[in-house]
């Protein structure tokens, strides 16, 4: 009889990282979202697996501060866990902004605006947390068919100075 020879699945093995344990039942902010075992493990470990995986090569799903922080461009996960709450904080006390918490695995949510979606937009305007440039944050303006170009914004400052121009498009 052959010997059964098991072999580990990465993208299994991330998926099970990355799933929120237990579900979370309201997610009305971010951090009802950090529930999974790259929110709670110790931040090393969490680093650890994601190189193991080969995770930046690969584009692993994963949250914006986790390939930020295996790039070095941010200093803990702690501090990543900040800038989401202090953009749910400017958001949420907006009228019209909502957070969706349904994005990508072990992802934060991102916002809508919700007066920008009207006829003929599809989609509406949309603040969501990005590894692509240290301000963290790009917008997406509301759109029809074709996906603008993501507007880059400086920070949760740069993002209250936009907010009027933002919520004028």
């Amino acid at each position: 009889m052959d010997e059964v020879q098991l072999e580990p699945v990465p993208r299994l093995e991330w998926s099970l990282a990355t799933d929120v344990h237990p579900p979370a039942l309201e997610a009305a902010r971010p951090a009802s979202l950090r529930r999974s075992w790259i929110h709670t493990a110790p931040e090393q470990q969490v680093l650890e697996l994601f190189r193991k995986l080969n995770g930046a090569k690969r584009r692993l799903p994963a949250p914006w501060w986790l390939r930020a922080l295996d790039r070095g461009e941010i200093p803990s996960r702690d501090a990543a866990f900040e800038i989401e709450d202090e953009v749910h904080a400017v958001l949420g006390n907006r009228p019209g902004w909502v957070f969706v918490p349904w994005a990508g695995a072990g992802e934060a949510g991102y916002w809508e605006y919700a007066p920008s979606d009207r006829a003929p937009m599809r989609m509406p305007t949309t603040v969501v947390l990005t590894d692509q440039h240290p301000g963290w944050l790009n917008v997406v303006p509301a759109h029809g068919d074709t996906e603008p170009v993501p507007v880059p914004v400086k920070g949760v400052a740069g993002l209250v100075a936009l907010l009027p121009q933002i919520e004028a498009w």
